[in-house]
């Protein structure tokens, strides 16, 4: 049970962010009017407010199932952070590959 809880709310984590950067992905083509200190600003929320929402979500998710609050907030931050990177780099590394605008707008 403990499992396919924290499965199936690490896959609403991941799935959050990836529709985040989705809707977002206007703000990363410059070349529309925005500034980049406009997107930066709207990336920094984004992922800090995020990485927030997965340590206070994991917090409660842990102490309901078992209560070990601290290590289900540590675990989804983690997981939180290493998706968004491996996202970036795979969005940025598919871009340079021809196939650019998935979750970001990149320059290559």
């Amino acid at each position: 049970m403990q499992l396919v809880v924290a499965l199936a709310w690490l896959v609403v984590l991941a799935a959050s962010y990836l529709a985040l950067m989705r809707a977002t992905l206007d703000y990363s083509r410059l070349e529309t009017g925005r500034t980049a200190s406009d997107r930066d600003e709207i990336y920094l929320v984004m992922h800090m407010g995020l990485l927030a929402t997965a340590l206070v979500l994991g917090f409660i998710v842990g102490k309901w199932l078992n209560g070990m609050g601290t290590a289900y907030a540590t675990l989804f931050a983690t997981f939180l952070a290493v998706f968004m990177v491996v996202a970036q780099l795979g969005s940025y590394e598919l871009a340079c590959a021809g196939h650019n605008g998935l979750i970001r707008h990149w320059v290559c």
